[in-house]
């Protein structure tokens, strides 16, 4: 019988329940052993085998000598071009004065492509640098410093803030030094001053000259018309303070004074001291920034060493982020003022007051047109406090490069002569430039005069106006001189110059305005294209828009991708201008003189009154060389003087 493990253990199972329902002693059973068989495993030899030999057969690569070749000669053919006879055209009422080398033309006018033109590199060399804007010889140029005339030499004097090593800011800041005999061509004279480490900076600052001896830096071997005496900000990582040394060779170096700083008030945010003699009160006095509080401290000293805090201008006009390069300027008043109770009547000027002060102030960043700005304001300064007229901001330019303005020292004739860097903090260290980045505006002679802003009402402004010596260029610059031009068709004028420019170029524009000639449905425009030689398909579009009163300004028509994607550098701008002169309720009239320096344009409105300094940049070597006058609807404009000339320098 089979028996399974399962019945066993059923059967054990069964039998221990009944043997404990029942008690029945179990009998003894013994499981019999079992012993498991012993099994040796067999061995076995796994037999050798050995791998047969094989050899690689060599084998030789067969040599190929290339065939030799020879390129068939292929002479271009010869191309004559066309010659193309112009149809006679009478020109209506168009008067050209005779002169010397006039080069004049008309061309058929060609449609621009959509597509681009595009040169394999911009600005690379020194070739689109200014010739009569102050530039670095290379490196970086900032705020004007130390503006001064030695009436010994007869020689004007400007520093400026410099980086030699690189076309960006960084420290260590020091003081160029640049030399003119005519406020035009300027002369590089080095490094004037600099720290001794590469932490620190010598910041922006002016220069005085001491005749007396007031600072008692000087002896007699010194030149008292040569007393030069620098007052800047020295900027360390813990403080700006103010420091003042003293040239004893013109200019052309200075001493540090032994007891520096002169002036400190724990601050990091407290610079460009500007300087002047106050003959009133027989006293230097110092307006300096204290930037962020949007304060300009007024400072007397007698000695130039020892200064104290008189009073502060605080929180006038556009504040921006902050306050820098502030300054004070007396200028004369004009002969006539306003008669009390009228806004627009002047009568002759019987006051004992011949002057007006004018503090300047610049803003950076937070300017109107974006980034960096100066304003003034007109107003009275006793020796201790200065008062404002009124206190509305009125802006020195209404450009986009036009920044930390200064005045001269000591210039001539007691006029008022200053000068500004033309740029913008927030492009100026990108600008496609190299190896040099930013120049200085043209020097100024700054006037007060009234200005009729609108019909109603006239207003105390400065009036600016380019100091150029026309006896540094040739006398026989390319001249084109219109007037009286009452109708134009859009592009129907080229007017092109020859192929010798130079860079330099200047216009004078006057026109009149008749408003009943055009309504709102019209695009009454006044236009001006100025093309360049090498590439035409860069140029600068200037004009003016009867329909807003406004003059634009359209510098972004360029080969060069910087200045169509750099979101700071405002291609398209605009000035509100006012008439020069109202000639009844429906004409009036207005004026702009512009002169172009290779890459920097300065528009002067209304002999002045507006001023709006601009950068552009074209490829190199392309400058300006043809202008194209246009209007957008017949009637509206009578051109009563237009005269375009190149600049040569001798």
């Amino acid at each position: 019988m089979k028996v399974t493990i399962e019945s066993f253990v059923c059967f054990v199972s069964l039998y221990v329940s009944l043997v404990s329902s029942a008690a029945i002693e179990l009998p003894t059973f013994t499981i019999p052993s079992y012993t498991i068989p012993s099994y040796t495993i067999p061995s076995y030899t796994i037999p050798s085998y050995t791998i047969p030999s094989y050899t690689i057969p060599s084998y030789t690569i067969p040599s190929y000598t290339i065939p030799s070749y020879t390129i068939p000669s292929y002479t271009i053919p010869s191309y004559s071009i066309p010659s193309y006879s112009i149809p006679s055209y009478s020109i209506p009422s168009y008067t050209i004065p005779s002169f010397t080398t006039l080069t004049f033309s008309y061309e058929t006018s060609i449609p621009i492509p959509s597509i681009p033109f595009t040169v394999s590199s911009f600005n690379t060399t020194q070739d689109n640098k200014p010739l009569i804007h102050a530039t670095p010889p290379e490196g970086w140029m900032n705020d004007p410093n130390g503006l001064w005339y030695d009436s010994k030499d007869e020689l004007y004097h400007m520093y400026y803030q410099y980086n030699p090593n690189d076309t960006v800011w960084a420290l260590p800041i020091v003081w160029g030094h640049k030399t003119s005999k005519n406020l035009t061509i300027w002369d590089d004279a080095g490094i004037a001053m600099a720290p001794t480490d590469t932490i620190t900076g010598f910041y922006s600052g002016s220069v005085v000259v001491d005749y007396n001896n007031t600072s008692g830096f000087f002896n007699s071997s010194t030149d008292p018309r040569q007393r030069a005496v620098a007052i800047y900000t020295y900027n360390t990582p813990e403080a700006e303070v103010q420091c003042v040394a003293y040239s004893l060779d013109g200019g052309y170096s200075f001493i540090q004074y032994e007891s520096n700083p002169v002036l400190s008030n724990n601050s990091t945010q407290f610079r460009d001291p500007k300087v002047i003699w106050h003959e009133e009160s027989q006293k230097w006095i110092m307006t300096v920034a204290k930037t962020q509080e949007y304060k300009v401290a007024i400072y007397s000293s007698s000695d130039l060493k020892d200064w104290t805090l008189e009073s502060e201008v605080e929180k006038v006009g556009v504040l921006g982020y902050q306050y820098e390069c502030p300054g004070l300027a007396k200028i004369s008043l004009p002969d006539v003022v306003l008669e009390s109770g009228s806004n627009n009547k002047t009568i002759p000027n019987s006051s004992s007051s011949k002057d007006a002060w004018v503090l300047f102030i610049s803003i950076n960043p937070g300017a109107p047109q974006g980034g960096s700005y100066v304003e003034y304001f007109i107003g009275d300064f006793n020796g201790t406090v200065f008062t404002p007229f009124s206190r509305e901001t009125q802006a020195l330019d209404d450009g986009k490069d036009y920044y930390a303005f200064q005045t001269f020292f000591n210039s001539p004739d007691n006029s008022t002569l200053g000068v500004a860097w033309a740029s913008n903090w927030q492009y100026g260290q990108y600008v496609p430039t190299y190896p040099w980045r930013s120049s200085m505006s043209l020097v100024r002679n700054l006037t007060l005069e009234y200005f009729q802003a609108n019909p109603e009402s006239k207003i105390l402004k400065l009036k600016s106006q380019p100091v150029i010596d026309y006896d540094c260029f040739t006398s026989n610059s390319d001249v084109i001189k219109f007037s009286n031009l009452s109708s134009l068709s859009t592009l129907d004028s080229i007017y092109s110059f020859s192929n010798s420019s130079e860079g330099i170029l200047e216009f004078n524009l006057t026109w009149s305005v008749n408003s009943s000639s055009y309504d709102n449905h019209d695009f009454a425009d006044l236009s001006l294209k100025l093309r360049g030689g090498l590439n035409p398909f860069e140029y600068l579009r200037l004009g003016y828009l009867a329909n807003v009163n406004s003059f634009f300004i359209d510098r972004g028509h360029s080969t060069n991708n910087w200045v169509n994607e750099n979101p700071f550098y405002t291609n398209k701008l605009s000035v509100n201008l006012q008439p020069f002169d109202y000639v009844n309720d429906e004409i009036s009239t207005y004026k702009v003189y512009g002169i172009i320096d290779r890459n920097i344009m300065e528009l002067y409105f209304n002999d002045g009154f507006q001023v709006s300094t601009n950068t552009f940049f074209f490829g190199d070597y392309n400058y300006i060389s043809s202008v194209e006058l246009s209007v957008g609807k017949d009637g509206v404009f009578d051109i009563q003087e237009f005269s375009v000339r190149q600049l040569h320098l001798k």
